[in-house]
C-alpha cells in the first residue's frame, strides 16, 4: 500500500487536525509546503463528508498521475467518489455542481478555473494549495493560494489554515532542496518530522547510459519498490523508459508529445511496485521511497523561476532516498550545494581495517 493511501487521523499533527475538526459547514483554503499533508487532508476530509453527510462531493486533481495515484487508493481508503483531473473537469461544458468540492494543488489553476470550482460548490469547498507556488509560472496566469481569498470575492469568507510541519521530506534532503527552491523560508530542524536519515547522492557518470544502466542496477540489488525516475522533458523520458525496458525491467511511463498527442503514452499503474518514468511536473503531489533524478545536467541553463521550482518538485518526492546522476557537469544551483550533504558514490564506503 501506497503511504498515504492508509494515513490514520491519529497521526495527524495539531495543525493538520485543527483543518479536520474546524468544520463541515464553512469553506476552508490550506496552505503549506511539499510534505505538509495537504493531500492526505483531502483524503481524509472527504472521508468524514461521506460518512458524516453524503456522498455529494467532488475532488479535482491538478494532474493526470496525481488522480491515477489517488483513484489507485480509492478502495482502500473507502471512498465512493472517483478522482477528476484538471483537464477532463475544465472541459467539461457543463461543470457538474455538487454540495461539497475538494480542490488540491489549488496554486497550479487559474483565478477563472477557481471561480469555476466555487460556482459549482452548493456547500463548501475546500482548497489545498502548496505555498511554493505554481511551477507553472509563466506558462500560465495561475493564482497563488495566499491570494485566492483576496482576488475573489466570492473567497473571502472561507477561514486559512496553514500547516507549518513537513512529514515526508527527510531532513538531509531537505537541506539539500534549500539551495534549489524559490522564496523558502530559512531551514528550521523543527520543522521536519520524518525520521529518515539517508544522505542524498549527487554521482557524476561518464554518460548517458551509464546513468540509466545505474538506475537499473541500483533498484535491483537494493531491491526497491516505490520508484520514481524523474527528467525534465518529454522527449528524455520517452528515450531513458525505452533504455531501461531494453535492460529486462517492468516499466511504466507516462510522456507527451507536442507535435502529436497520440504519440503519447501512459500506463502508470499505482497498484503494482513497478518503477515511473515521468516529467518533473508529472510528479506534482506524488511520494515515493526512492526518487532518481537522472540528466540532471540537461536541466534548463536559464535557471528560471519555472525550472528551479520543477527541479525542487522533483528532488522533494522522495521519503527516503535521493539520486542525482549527472555526465559533465552539474547545473550552477546544484554547485552551491555543500559537498558536505551528499554523497557522490552509489554505496557509502567502508575502510578496510
Amino acid at each position: 500500500m501506497k503511504k498515504d493511501w492508509m494515513i490514520r487521523e491519529t497521526e495527524l499533527d495539531d495543525d493538520q487536525r485543527n483543518v479536520l475538526y474546524a468544520t463541515l459547514d464553512k469553506s476552508c483554503i490550506v496552505s503549506g509546503c511539499a510534505g505538509s499533508g495537504k493531500s492526505v487532508l483531502a483524503l481524509i476530509m472527504a472521508k468524514r463528508i461521506q460518512a458524516q453527510r453524503s456522498n455529494d462531493y467532488q475532488i479535482i486533481v491538478f494532474t493526470k498521475a496525481l488522480s491515477r495515484y489517488m483513484n489507485a487508493g480509492r478502495k482502500a481508503l473507502g471512498l465512493a467518489k472517483t478522482f477528476t483531473y484538471h483537464y477532463d473537469w475544465v472541459n467539461k461544458r457543463n461543470k457538474p455542481a455538487s454540495t461539497y468540492v475538494i480542490v488540491d494543488e489549488i496554486q497550479d489553476f487559474t483565478k477563472e478555473e477557481i471561480c469555476d470550482f466555487i460556482k459549482a460548490t452548493r456547500g463548501c469547498f475546500y482548497f489545498f494549495g502548496d505555498t511554493a507556488q505554481s511551477i507553472y509560472d509563466g506558462l500560465k496566469n495561475t493564482l497563488p493560494v495566499d491570494d485566492i481569498r483576496f482576488e475573489i470575492s466570492e473567497a473571502r469568507n472561507a477561514k486559512v489554515f496553514p500547516l507549518y510541519r513537513n512529514h515526508r521530506l527527510p531532513k538531509p534532503v531537505a537541506r539539500v532542496v534549500q539551495f534549489v527552491g524559490v522564496d523558502l523560508d530559512p531551514y528550521d530542524e523543527g520543522v521536519y518530522k520524518s525520521s529518515e536519515t539517508a544522505i542524498p547522492r549527487f554521482i557524476k557518470y561518464n554518460d548517458e547510459d551509464e546513468q540509466i544502466s545505474a538506475i537499473h542496477r541500483i533498484i535491483k540489488d537494493r531491491e526497491l519498490e516505490d520508484v520514481a525516475i524523474l527528467l525534465p522533458r518529454n522527449e528524455d523520458v520517452k528515450r531513458v523508459y525505452d533504455k531501461l525496458t531494453q535492460l529486462g525491467g517492468n516499466y511504466e511511463v507516462k510522456y507527451s508529445d507536442r507535435m502529436n498527442f497520440r504519440n503519447g503514452h501512459e500506463d502508470l499503474d499505482f497498484t503494482t511496485s513497478n518503477p515511473k518514468v515521468m516529467t518533473y511536473h508529472s510528479a506534482k503531489g506524488l511520494q515515493f521511497e526512492a526518487v532518481f533524478l537522472p540528466l540532471v545536467e540537461k536541466y534548463s541553463v536559464a535557471d528560471t523561476v519555472s525550472d528551479r521550482k520543477a527541479l525542487y518538485v522533483a528532488m522533494t518526492r522522495t521519503y527516503r532516498y535521493l539520486y542525482v546522476m549527472y555526465s559533465g557537469s552539474l547545473p550552477r544551483r546544484l554547485q552551491a550545494v555543500d559537498a558536505q550533504l551528499y554523497a557522490s558514490t552509489e554505496k557509502d564506503e567502508v575502510e578496510d581495517i
